[in-house]
């Protein structure tokens, strides 16, 4: 493949904006299509667990298409993969858009999953090919900061659309941002893969890799510890826009309002995390958020029983309830955002010599997570807010204990400079 005339330089604000929207585009293409959900049951006369699994399909496909695409890459170089699997979404997009049946709309999303695969997980390799260390850590902290702005901006607009246009618009508007970064990314984004592994697409190598990256703890330890909060976050984005009409009766539009605050608090969090990462031990800053993630989790649950069991009365329900509901869970998205990219780094430090495939397989782990928070959250839904109180204090107490008891025995060692 013929490579860009002038591609953009790795140290280069345009470059870190490229990557960070290449990897928000997995998230956009989930966020955005929340507050569509209530709709989307309407429209093909469907429930509201089958319209879910538009959401829950979709990460399925992004976990199964994660590991293929980073193999890939590791063979044939990050650029040909990445704009494949930006074709493939825009051609499913386009094809969502027209779905006359819940059945064809979550099989196109399963494979639009597929091809959105890429863009996630190649994001985190370029960022590992083109820096090391501290470089590393701040590049994929400033990703992250992108990664917040682009789906923040998304539900709210959907949400807005909503008020005046069918759901199938926010398929076409997801489809129409998707070919514009692709046309970007053909232009202006060079290979970043300096060695390429020809071995890499070996089944018995991929599985081999795999099996290396489960049985490093120093790896592993760290995904899990991120993307069980993953996990606890789409319960949230599954059920919010049912809670706000179901408790709390609320539009479409306030529904995404609700979701965007989820990656304005993911973005918040990558922010504190990027102003603190320089002077603060990466040790200190795990170990504050994991705890951060567990004390919002339990606020959440306690909110969500307050509301459910009628603690507040039915006049401050609708106020106090929801505001508690949602700033708990607004803390919780602010640990992920402070844990998530501090993760991501150290997972990958002892497999640098397979990366792509590393990368890969913890973006399958976060998308698998995410996927099952989002199903476990539709399937305990019953009209109230309690399943989402359950699914995210089950995921933060889960993630505090993987890093209290694995994770954190393999932190940097401090330092003269980063005393612990």
């Amino acid at each position: 493949m013929k490579a860009p005339a002038h591609p953009l330089a790795p140290a280069s604000i345009a470059f870190t904006v490229l990557i960070g929207t290449l990897a928000a585009l997995q998230a956009m293409s989930t966020t955005v299509t929340l507050p569509a959900l209530p709709g989307i049951a309407a429209g093909l006369e469907t429930t509201p667990a089958m319209a879910q699994y538009t959401i829950s399909g979709f990460l399925l496909g992004v976990a199964c298409g994660q590991i293929l695409s980073g193999a890939l890459s590791d063979h044939h170089g990050r650029r040909p993969v990445l704009l494949a699997g930006l074709a493939i979404a825009v051609v499913t997009g386009i094809g969502c858009t027209f779905a006359q049946d819940i059945t064809t709309l979550v099989a196109l999303r399963l494979v639009q999953g597929f091809g959105a695969a890429a863009s996630m997980i190649l994001g985190r390799a370029i960022i590992r090919d083109a820096f090391e260390g501290e470089h590393a850590l701040r590049a994929m902290s400033n990703m992250a900061m992108v990664l917040g702005v682009v789906p923040m901006l998304g539900p709210p607009l959907a949400g807005l659309m909503l008020e005046h246009l069918s759901w199938r618009w926010i398929y076409g508007l997801l489809t129409a941002i998707t070919l514009a970064v692709g046309l970007v990314t053909w232009r202006r984004l060079g290979e970043t893969l300096r060695v390429p592994d020809p071995c890499a697409t070996d089944p018995r190598r991929i599985l081999a890799n795999c099996l290396e990256m489960i049985r490093t703890p120093a790896s592993i330890g760290f995904v899990i510890t991120a993307y069980l909060l993953y996990g606890g976050i789409f319960a949230y984005l599954a059920l919010i826009p049912f809670i706000a009409r179901d408790s709390f009766g609320l539009s479409a539009s306030s529904g995404g309002w609700l979701v965007g605050l989820s990656a304005l608090s993911i973005w918040s969090g990558a922010v504190i995390n990027n102003r603190l990462i320089r002077g603060v031990p990466v040790r200190r800053m795990l170990r504050a958020s994991t705890a951060l993630a567990f004390g919002s989790a339990l606020a959440v649950l306690l909110a969500t029983l307050a509301v459910t069991q009628g603690w507040w009365g039915p006049q401050r329900a609708a106020t106090a309830g929801l505001s508690c509901i949602v700033g708990a869970a607004m803390a919780f998205c602010t640990a992920f955002g402070m844990t998530q990219s501090n993760c991501i780094v150290l997972s990958l430090q002892p497999l640098a010599h397979i990366a792509g495939t590393a990368s890969a397989l913890g973006a399958s782990v976060q998308t698998l997570c995410g996927a099952l928070g989002a199903w476990l959250a539709s399937r305990l839904y019953d009209g109230t807010p309690a399943a989402l109180g359950w699914c995210m204090v089950i995921a933060g107490t889960l993630s505090f204990l993987t890093f209290t008891l694995v994770a954190a025995r393999y932190l940097p060692a401090p330092t003269a400079d980063r005393p612990s």
